[in-house]
């Protein structure tokens, strides 16, 4: 069959004119709770202003970048809470998901059904008290201000240590997959672990939650993050302009992170198809090499033994008493957080249908990312001055509508989905050109085998929502408006109840359904996935 660039389908007016519509919510939802609210984070950045109400705001030009001592050092210090992190995700993850596929399909599913629980139960509120408790017989490790840096890294390495390596899986296993489409998977593993490198130095940048947790930023300022400068100035000494600076620095670093990382992606032409299910490894056995069998059993036993150990102080500290909350805490906790993950995946789904799917711009569609890229890794911290003061001019403090999630749009989920778009388009192009109907072969090439992936980034984002701290702290002032995991952080103010649970923080009906759902997408779809770079089979 004559190769063609471009099939009729994808070129036609209705194609490009629904592509461009499909983006239009993600690109509303961003201008509204990422671009306006980084602009308003910059202009507070060089003025002073307080939360209070008739304050006035002058202009005082750079100062409150210089009245950041000690910015530099608290970034370096958040960013060598990742250094154990990194290492997990872009030199442990790709060698064992190397050894899971050489084993084959039953070592692969074993470890995706295993790891699925370490997503679901990530919890880092609760895995932080356990860890804060289980120090208790070495109290100088969190007040000595030599040894607290080290104690703070360690409990980061230990708490995240299966979550990073089940999502590092996730990414590495389909690269591993193209062997059996005899490509070289050197190209693919370098640029998904580039990719992986920025966006663990993204999450360093945020870091906020475990040195708050365990030691309030100190002593004298040895565990601050740029996002507990952020904090504690703005929140606490109510000098808005010097944590709006702080921010600003992060969302400039963040901006080239995201960028550098759709970059990689576009000129690479990074992206994923899903082996027909007559293909699937299950259906056709590959011979397996003895030796790669008993490797992947010794693996993941080293694994599951690494994993087991991290979680005994969280296990143990899923017993004693259980903390009275108020009426209504796990509805608050869940609620807004079901909301805002619905709506941010659901538009960025959208537009990687749109932008990757329909591919308006023909072979150029990809570089549409880039208007997302800037805040690709962006988080609520880096934006919660404006963010709170929006909630406080509303007068919505205090209320359950102020713990729905600000950030509307997920663009990491964006750039994933697209990235399979990307892969299953070709597959679509490829049959229109071979006279398949446009419209049929659209939905069930395209559509379909991308919704998976997007449920499977719907119960992330749900779990993440429901576990963050930072932004119930700031909008709930009083216990009747708390979230499950403020409850617990209350608790631990003061070294109160220092013998609750932390169970409420992972009820087992979320847990059970959570893991049902990302083990059947693990298990049924991702591992139908192969990855790969360059010119398409078809261009």
């Amino acid at each position: 069959m004559p190769r063609q660039s471009r099939p009729p389908a994808t070129g036609t007016a209705a194609a490009r004119v629904t592509g461009w519509l499909l983006l239009v919510p993600a690109v509303v939802l961003t201008v509204l709770t990422l671009v306006v609210p980084t602009v308003r984070t910059v202009v507070t950045s060089f003025h002073a202003e307080t939360f209070l109400p008739g304050s006035e705001s002058r202009n005082v030009g750079l100062d409150n970048y210089d009245a950041l001592p000690g910015f530099w050092t608290s970034l370096w210090f958040a960013l060598s809470l990742v250094v154990v992190p990194m290492i997990v995700a872009v030199v442990v993850a790709p060698l064992v998901a190397a050894a899971l596929d050489w084993a084959g399909t039953w070592a692969r599913w074993a470890a995706r059904i295993v790891l699925s629980l370490t997503v679901v139960l990530f919890s880092p509120v609760a895995l932080t008290i356990a860890w804060q408790r289980d120090l208790r017989d070495d109290p100088t490790s969190l007040t000595d201000i030599d040894l607290v840096g080290g104690t703070i890294r360690s409990v980061t390495a230990m708490t995240t240590f299966g979550v990073v390596l089940a999502v590092g899986l996730m990414i590495f296993l389909p690269v591993f997959r193209a062997r059996e489409r005899r490509r070289s998977l050197w190209p693919a593993l370098f640029a998904t672990a580039a990719v992986a490198v920025l966006a663990m130095v993204a999450i360093g940048l945020q870091q906020f939650t475990v040195p708050f947790l365990t030691t309030r930023f100190g002593p004298r300022d040895a565990t601050n993050t740029p996002m507990g400068l952020m904090y504690t100035s703005s929140f606490q000494q109510m000098r808005l302009g010097v944590g709006a600076a702080a921010a600003t620095i992060v969302l400039a670093i963040l901006a080239v992170l995201g960028i550098v990382a759709v970059l990689i992606v576009v000129l690479t032409r990074l992206r994923v198809s899903l082996l027909p299910s007559r293909q699937a490894p299950s259906a056709v056995p590959r011979p397996v090499h003895p030796g790669a069998i008993v490797l992947a059993a010794l693996v993941l036993a080293a694994v599951v033994t690494a994993i087991v150990l991290n979680a005994l102080p969280w296990l143990d500290a899923l017993g004693g008493t259980t903390p009275e909350g108020r009426p209504g805490t796990q509805a608050r906790t869940w609620g807004p957080a079901l909301n805002g993950a619905l709506v941010s995946v659901g538009a960025a789904y959208l537009a990687a249908l749109g932008i990757s799917g329909l591919r308006p711009l023909g072979r150029h569609s990809e570089w549409l990312l880039m208007a997302f890229a800037p805040w690709l890794f962006v988080g609520l911290a880096p934006l919660s001055v404006e963010f709170f003061r929006s909630v406080q001019e509303n007068g919505d403090v205090d209320t359950t509508g102020a713990l729905t999630p600000r950030i509307l749009v997920s663009t990491v989920s964006l750039v994933i989905i697209a990235v399979l778009c990307r892969g299953q388009s070709e597959r679509w192009r490829r049959q229109v050109a071979g006279g398949a109907p446009a419209g049929a072969s659209f939905l069930g090439t395209v559509v379909v085998p991308t919704l998976p992936l997007a449920g499977l980034l719907f119960v992330v984002a749900l779990f993440l929502n429901a576990q963050d701290l930072l932004w119930p702290l700031l909008v709930s002032t009083t216990p009747e408006h708390d979230t499950v995991t403020l409850t617990l952080y209350r608790l631990t103010e003061g070294f109160r109840q220092s013998d609750f649970s932390v169970a409420a923080a992972t009820p087992l009906l979320a847990v059970v359904l959570g893991a049902l759902a990302v083990v059947a997408v693990q298990v049924l779809h991702l591992d139908r996935m192969v990855a790969a770079t360059g010119a398409s089979e078809d261009s």
